[in-house]
């Protein structure tokens, strides 16, 4: 039993160690390219990397700020400096047209190499207003305090969204998605993870086929769906329709108390309060109108219970 303890006693200290090395490098690390531009007018940003992350943070001013970090994406090579040979072999293109800032890593070759391969991911500080289409095929996207039309698409890691205001796009095939402080219209997608939302004002659509939806001070037409977890929503103000639906978990909502609402509640089973209301129900589906109706509220599930409850 000692033998063990002191093992395990090493192998933790070993990767307390490791950690702390790591950390050390990232808070050292530092940028392979800088480059800074000034624009007149509200601007556009292009951002594409085929293999690292990108932050994207809004500021004051009329200047954008293009931070380049290239490291070796084999595990083994982290702590190493990217090798000339390795880097011959990708385009890395940061440059102005107009008012549009492009920031653009990609292979030469479309082959793959572990051992030659690299992550060059971006940094970028924009001013508050940037229409800002960013997209990575193997890492995370960071968006923060910009206004205007944003796209933002990864096949490879999460999204995190934080003061956004203006119409989105954001999917990805295998992360979550984090948003905090929005307003607008957002379209949120993800086939490989959990969407937490959280004080939003607008129209919502979140999908995922992989995790639970958490929806909390939401404000607007709302639709969520969910093919593998539940569904917890939040409503301080309905707008034209709530929908909720999961086919793996529980879907539970409050919403404002006093409106007149078309209800279609199902699951294993319903629970909700029912006053005023004319219609069918029993303990696995409610249908019919409260208040006199309007809005159309749609909550159900295959799996689990749903579950309606009002604020005062």
């Amino acid at each position: 039993m000692k033998k063990i303890t002191a093992y395990s006693f090493a192998l933790l200290l070993t990767l307390a160690t490791l950690a702390t090395s790591f950390a050390s490098l990232a808070l050292d690390k530092k940028p392979f390219q800088v480059k800074e531009f000034t624009l007149n007018g509200v601007g556009k940003l292009q951002a594409k990397t085929s293999g690292g992350s990108i932050k994207v943070t809004g500021g004051s001013g009329n200047q954008v700020k293009v931070m380049v970090f290239v490291t070796p994406a084999n595990w083994k090579k982290r702590l190493d400096a990217p090798s000339p040979e390795a880097l011959a072999k990708y385009t890395i293109d940061v440059r102005q047209e107009g008012n549009t800032i492009y920031a653009i890593a990609e292979r030469k070759d479309k082959g793959w190499n572990k051992e030659d391969a690299l992550s060059i991911g971006f940094e970028i500080e924009v001013p508050e207003q940037m229409a800002c289409n960013l997209h990575t095929s193997g890492g995370s996207i960071n968006l923060a305090s910009v206004t205007g039309d944003q796209e933002v698409k990864t096949s490879g890691g999460s999204l995190d969204f934080k003061n956004i205001k203006g119409n989105m796009n954001a999917h990805t095939s295998g992360g979550s998605i984090t948003l905090d402080d929005y307003q607008g219209n957002l379209n949120a997608q993800t086939s490989g993870g959990s969407i937490t939302i959280k004080d939003a004002k607008g129209r919502v659509k979140a999908h995922t086929s992989g995790g639970s939806i958490q929806l909390h001070d939401i404000a607007g037409d709302i639709d969520a769906h969910t093919s593998g977890g539940s569904i917890h929503a939040d409503i301080t103000s309905l707008g034209k329709y709530l929908t909720l639906e999961t086919s793996g978990g529980s879907v539970h909502a409050t919403i404002p108390g006093g409106e007149g609402l078309d209800l279609d509640l199902e699951g294993n089973r319903v629970k909700t309060a029912l006053t005023n209301f004319n219609g069918t129900s029993d303990t696995r589906r409610v249908k019919g109108t409260v208040n006199g109706g309007g809005i159309p509220v749609k909550m159900s599930t295959s799996g689990g219970t749903t579950e309606l409850a009002y604020r005062l």
